[in-house]
């Protein structure tokens, strides 16, 4: 079995059998992999307190060639993010950055870019606004993926996005419906979210800026509770499925 090095984040851990545990870790040099970690909730030299949620890490793992579960052998933690693990609302936001990256990704699937984005949210997220942080991962990750959300100008008639026209968010167009083209659009039965000016301009400006500038952006209530509101029901309709972790942020 080939040994591999790389840095990683855990996504996802839970206990198998009487000794070991299973672990989903997003990794800069492989992208999503599954692991065994045998003895680990016996350990109390090797895996004592790094494989936890949020985790950053650098481990070092061994192919299996009957299976496509790896098994860990050894880790070492760069960053713990331990405000992670004790203010709820980090958690929560936390949480839901790994259930996407989780949800949205292959495995063996690699992502640098999406696995730096995914440490400086967890950074961020120690110390800025959670929720904000959070909707500027989202943001960002969407982009990545290649669902680059069409926000500037009508996606139907092209007529730019300000105050002389409502728009309304609309999935299936990935962007912006104004008033007007949103009332005759076949996708108007499925309905499309009102997006305000503010929040519209404010996405916009995101998207313009680098990520060492974002803690500078401020989100107003409205804005928060616009875009969770966009980002929960975009990523449902993509991916045709539940974000569970969208429900506990929606309650805070």
């Amino acid at each position: 079995m080939a040994n591999h090095e790389t840095e990683a984040v855990v996504l996802k851990i839970f206990d198998h059998g009487e000794s070991d545990k299973i672990i989903t870790f997003f990794t800069s040099g492989f992208g999503k992999i599954t692991a065994i970690a045998k003895g680990a909730k016996r350990s109390k030299k090797r895996f004592v307190g790094k494989l936890e949620l949020f985790n950053h890490l650098h481990i070092v793992f061994a192919d299996n060639r009957y299976s496509s579960l790896v098994r860990v052998d050894e880790a070492e933690i760069i960053n713990p993010f331990p405000a992670l693990r004790s203010d709820y609302q980090r958690f929560v936001c936390s949480t839901l950055a790994s259930e996407l990256v989780l949800n949205w990704t292959a495995e063996h699937d690699q992502d640098e870019n999406l696995f730096h984005l995914l440490t400086w949210t967890h950074g961020q997220l120690t110390k800025n606004a959670p929720q904000a942080t959070l909707l500027l991962f989202q943001l960002h990750l969407f982009t990545l993926l290649g669902y680059h959300l069409h926000l500037s100008s009508c996606c139907q008639c092209r007529v730019a996005v300000d105050s002389s026209r409502n728009f309304s968010f609309f999935s299936p167009k990935n962007g912006l419906l104004c008033s007007p083209c949103a009332a005759l659009a076949p996708e108007k039965s499925s309905g499309g979210l009102p997006l305000s000016l503010g929040t519209i301009r404010l996405l916009e400006k995101a998207r313009q800026l680098t990520v060492d500038k974002w803690p500078r952006l401020h989100f107003s209530k409205q804005s928060l509770n616009e875009t969770m509101a966009l980002f929960q029901g975009h990523n449902d309709f993509l991916l045709q499925r539940n974000i569970l972790s969208w429900k506990e942020l929606r309650a805070l």
